[in-house]
């Protein structure tokens, strides 16, 4: 007769239900829940029911500021699943430029395998800026910080939330209080 414990190592471990909220934050890029979890001492190399870390997650979907936030609370760069993938390989085949050139910045092995036997570079869409970055880290040169945390050229906030002066075609928020008032 086996004992309870016995019976349980035999399957999957039981996990903490915030380190799967913790994963799924990292997946949807909720960045406010992801850093509370963390404040409550989940640590970001956690590991869920299948054994990806939120760094996984992040960088499967291509969530940059997710991968920051990660890699300033010490997330292991090069962390392997059950296939020996690491963040690098996802963000690779996604074609996530930046969060490559993220973790690579970082400190991550470009010429590791995965357990099919391709490396970050095999699994990268042909043609694409990730493989030739991989193939340019292959060949020794590093990511240029400037490169990495260049912001986007395009404006982040709609124009009709930018407040602007009173009489002025775009009435922004301005507007939007004299509507609420009355006011034409």
């Amino acid at each position: 007769m086996e004992t309870e414990e016995e019976v349980q190592s035999k399957y999957i471990k039981p996990y903490a239900y915030m380190e799967e909220v913790l994963c799924q934050a990292c997946a949807d890029g909720n960045m406010g829940l992801a850093s509370r979890i963390m404040h409550e001492r989940i640590g970001p190399n956690c590991k869920n029911a299948v054994g990806k870390t939120p760094l996984h997650y992040a960088a499967l979907n291509g969530h940059f500021e997710i991968i920051r936030l990660l890699l300033c609370n010490r997330a292991i760069v090069d962390v392997t699943d059950a296939n020996n993938v690491t963040p690098l390989h996802l963000a690779a085949r996604k074609d996530h430029l930046r969060c490559a050139q993220l973790l690579c910045m970082a400190g991550a092995d470009i010429t590791r395998v995965c357990a099919s036997g391709c490396t970050a570079r095999d699994l990268a869409p042909f043609d694409s800026p990730t493989c030739y970055f991989l193939e340019r880290c292959e060949l020794g040169e590093k990511p240029e910080p400037k490169v990495v945390f260049a912001r986007p050229s395009k404006m982040t906030l709609p124009p009709h939330v930018i407040p602007c002066k009173t009489g002025t075609g775009n009435k922004g928020i301005q507007g939007k209080e004299d509507r609420r008032r009355g006011k034409n």
